[in-house]
Parts: structure tokens; sequence; C-alpha cells
């Protein structure tokens, strides 16, 4: 027969977890990186950051590259519009994009800004009502890097590329695409 010594249990207690470990849980996450906004993901249509620099005047000072993409738009400096696909004008790139921001004329998924950047292709039907929308492929630009040369052609997606410039989700660029 074994016997056991009462003092065994109080001298090695069992460690309890207790109201505190929660809290050091989420401190240990936080600190390590491994929290992330997934949790509190929304569309990126619906950050005012994202909409303002959607405007074509506003998005080369917001970081981003859209006028890259759009004929008679000045692209960023450093950058050209050759052997790019082109919107026809900021008119046309502007009714695209203010329908992609109307939750009533895009119904589709919008898609939500987490992380630091993220990726849509949305059909031009699904945001146009219509099948293709016109374009340009730009096969040579000037010194500033506005497209002079150019070919028509029709297009059936539009590529949206949101994020994360200066601390801010921005549309960093949009072009269509087949």
């Amino acid at each position: 027969m074994t016997t056991t010594d009462p003092t065994q249990a109080t001298r090695f207690p069992r460690p309890t977890r207790g109201p505190a470990a929660t809290p050091l849980l989420a401190a240990l996450l936080l600190a390590t990186g491994l929290h992330t906004q997934g949790a509190q993901a929304e569309p990126c249509r619906a950050i005012a950051s994202v909409q303002q620099s959607g405007v074509s005047a506003n998005n080369n000072a917001a970081g981003g590259h859209l006028n890259q993409h759009i004929f008679g738009a000045t692209p960023p400096q450093g950058s050209s519009q050759a052997t790019k696909t082109l919107f026809s004008s900021v008119e046309e790139y502007k009714g695209f994009w203010n329908n992609y921001l109307d939750p009533k004329k895009y119904t589709g998924n919008a898609v939500n800004c987490s992380g630091n950047s993220a990726r849509q292709k949305v059909t031009v039907y699904s945001v146009l009502k219509k099948d293709r929308i016109g374009g340009f492929n730009c096969t040579a630009a000037d010194a500033q890097g506005r497209c002079t040369t150019k070919t028509a052609s029709q297009y059936s997606n539009v590529q949206l590329d949101f994020e994360v410039v200066g601390g801010q989700w921005i549309l960093l660029t949009a072009y269509p695409t087949n």
C-alpha cells in the first residue's frame, strides 16, 4: 500500500487560468503582429480615402497611378502610359467609378480592404450594364508619359487595385482588361 504525502499538492500547485489569461493572450497577439484587421474589414469602396483617391484629379497626389491608365490624363512623374491599357477619357472612367461606388448600380460583391492591399476584377456589364467599354492600347508616349500613339480596343473587365499608402487606403489604380 502506498501513501500520499499531503504536502505534495501544496508544494507544487497546479497552474490555473483565470480572467488574466484573456488580456495577456490579446497583448501577446498584438505584440507579435498576429492581430489583423480582417474582422474589421469593410468594402474598399465604402472608405472615404478610397472614394477621394478614386477621383482622377486627386489620385497622383494620393500616391496612386490611376492616371497612367486614362487617355488625356497626366500620369504620375516618372511613369508612362506607353504599353498600358487606357480608359478612353477621364469622363469614361468617371462614369465607371461612380457606378462602381453606388451599391444600387454595382450590386456585386465589392472587395473588402484588409491587410495592406486588395484586388478586384469586375465585369464591365456588372457595373455599366453593357458588355464592353471602349479604350486604348497605348504604344508610345511623350516625355511627360502621356500617350501619343494608340490603338482602339474594347474591354470586358476592369481591374481595381487598392493599397495602403501613407497610412490610408487608396485606389492605387484601375485599368480596362479582358
